[in-house]
């Protein structure tokens, strides 16, 4: 979703005046917040997920799906799978903390997994939005030399039914011995994974695009709307009422003279789906943010260097470390880094033009803080549907 409300002057005047009442340095608790002045700047409803004409939602394919996110038989070594950096009880994102995401082996990638609550409406997927669907990603981890480890090239082997760009080699980490552990196994509840992929395809014949299919239609049941914040913002005033930091933090939050978080985290995901340089700037030499150039790796465009996509912030407060390389470790951090206005353009050509000096007190940060772990969703990250069902 690419959404950008507009604010009327009126509510503006309103937002203005009730921050003005507070000191720069505002007390806990301190101040009323004006709750009409902020329901209904965000979306109230998700709207419609798009699903693709060749890939229809299905019990059978999301029960599938469920299994292989959650199999680490498909990675080489037994050791990873989706849900290894997308952990449901993390809302999705990697319950490890790790900076960047761990594969097989104990390879470390170079970015962080990001969380992948409501995914579904995502319009295009990775920080350097390398993906333009949920099928044309969920093959990348599993043949990622960093990830899953499965063999990849730009060849194909006929052999097989792996689509172009993915090649199989003789070996342990070939395709077909990929399908041979798919195979070969039962779950918690003794159910053969051929059965499930006979029921979601009406063929025993296993492919990487039904494979892709799956993870894929399971990755669209990943809905979360059960926040403290969206109770509010469906007209439940009372949901901030013994928090009015929050409130006063969501204020700030959408401010345009406030901390103006909104200019990319906007819409129902608080996101924009767009690509920014937000000031971090790169990490020393040899570090792998040292050569990550981000979304000009894809459009290969000067102008793109070291802008990464705006994240979703449900469930941020699960979601630590932060940053598409995970360099900070708390919110704290992150306000802090806006607050100061990131590197600077004078070191960083690129830096998106919303990224300045704030001027936001101690309180005004730990109020948006506050905010933020109001957009967490008890009932998404405990969701039955979510349970690894192959229970080791």
């Amino acid at each position: 979703m690419n959404i950008k409300p507009s604010f009327p002057f009126g509510i503006i005047c309103i937002v203005v005046v009730s921050l003005a009442l507070s000191s720069c340095e505002k007390q806990k608790g301190s101040t009323e917040p004006t709750t009409s002045a902020v329901i209904g700047v965000i979306p109230k409803t998700l709207g419609t997920i798009s699903v693709p004409a060749d890939n229809p939602m299905t019990d059978a394919k999301i029960e599938l799906g469920r299994h292989l996110f959650f199999d680490k038989e498909l990675s080489v070594d037994h050791s990873t799978s989706c849900a290894t950096c997308h952990n449901p009880s993390a809302g999705f994102s990697d319950l490890r903390g790790l900076r960047t995401s761990m594969g097989f082996g104990q390879r470390m990638g170079t970015r962080n997994a990001p969380s992948l609550a409501n995914v579904a409406y995502n319009t295009i997927f990775t920080w350097d939005g390398s993906f333009k669907t949920l099928e044309a990603h969920a093959p990348g981890p599993i043949f990622n030399s960093l990830e899953m480890g499965n063999n990849f090239s730009t060849g194909r082997d006929p052999r097989d039914s792996v689509p172009s760009g993915y090649h199989s080699d003789p070996g342990s980490s070939d395709s077909n011995q990929l399908f041979a552990r798919l195979n070969g196994q039962s779950d918690a509840a003794g159910k053969r994974l051929p059965e499930l992929y006979t029921a979601a395809f009406s063929t025993q014949k296993i492919s990487i695009a039904g494979i892709a299919k799956a993870i894929a239609t399971y990755e669209r049941t990943f809905i979360s709307t059960q926040s403290t914040f969206d109770k509010f913002n469906n007209g439940d005033e009372s949901a901030y009422k013994n928090n009015p930091q929050a409130l006063h933090g969501y204020q700030l939050f959408i401010d345009k003279n406030g901390a103006n978080c909104i200019s990319c985290h906007s819409g129902y995901n608080f996101t924009d789906q767009q690509f920014h340089d937000n000031g971090i700037g790169v990490l020393p030499t040899g570090s792998a943010s040292s050569t990550d150039m981000g979304r000009s790796a894809v459009t290969k465009n000067k102008s793109d260097n070291f802008k990464f996509k705006t994240p979703s912030l449900r469930n941020v407060a699960l979601s630590a470390p932060y940053m598409h390389d995970g360099r900070f470790a708390t919110l704290t951090q992150v306000l802090n880094h806006y607050n100061k206005g990131g590197v600077g353009t004078s070191v960083d050509a690129n830096q998106d033009q919303h990224v300045h000096a704030l001027n936001l007190s101690d309180g005004d940060i730990a109020d948006i803080i506050e905010f933020l772990k109001t957009l967490s969703d008890e009932r998404f990250t405990v969701n039955p549907k979510y349970i690894d069902p192959w229970g080791k």
